[in-house]
């Protein structure tokens, strides 16, 4: 039996129609390594403000026990794991795109932040990490006199 395939009507293709297609093909990968871990890739949006950076990762299904933030010469580092849970009477599978397994994100920050103000949530899936820019990182405007 064939499993279960995405219905799309047909339509003409244009260039923002494929990015946005194989960036959904390669968000969601999940691959193995040499000793069978699994990894995959949250989707992450990150905003800059006057003051500060903020970066908000998906990371649904995941305890924020199993999640490590680490800032290293101005690269944010978020790592942690998302197990599998599989019930025991389940029925076949037709279609598995849910994500598990192991999953690491660095960012090269684009100013310098204060590390001892770095603040993270956790809520309903979403991991908010905002990063209060240093003083000197901040833009400022300059008179003419």
């Amino acid at each position: 039996m064939r499993g279960l395939i995405r219905h799309r009507p047909q339509m003409n293709w244009g260039l923002m129609d494929v990015r946005d297609e194989l960036n959904r093909l390669f968000n969601g990968i999940a691959f193995d390594n040499d000793e069978g871990d699994r990894f995959w890739a949250p989707s992450v949006d990150i905003t800059e403000e006057d003051d500060k950076l903020v970066i908000t990762a998906e990371i649904p299904g995941v305890d924020k026990k199993d999640v490590r933030i680490n800032l290293h010469d101005n690269v944010l580092t978020i790592e942690g794991e998302k197990n599998r849970t599989v019930e025991e009477n389940q029925d076949k599978f037709y279609r598995c795109e849910r994500s598990y397994g192991k999953f690491s994100r660095s960012f090269t920050l684009p100013s310098k932040v204060n590390a001892e103000k770095i603040e993270a949530a956790y809520k309903d899936g979403i991991l908010t990490v905002t990063l209060p820019k240093v003083e000197e990182a901040k833009p400022h405007q300059v008179l003419i006199k």
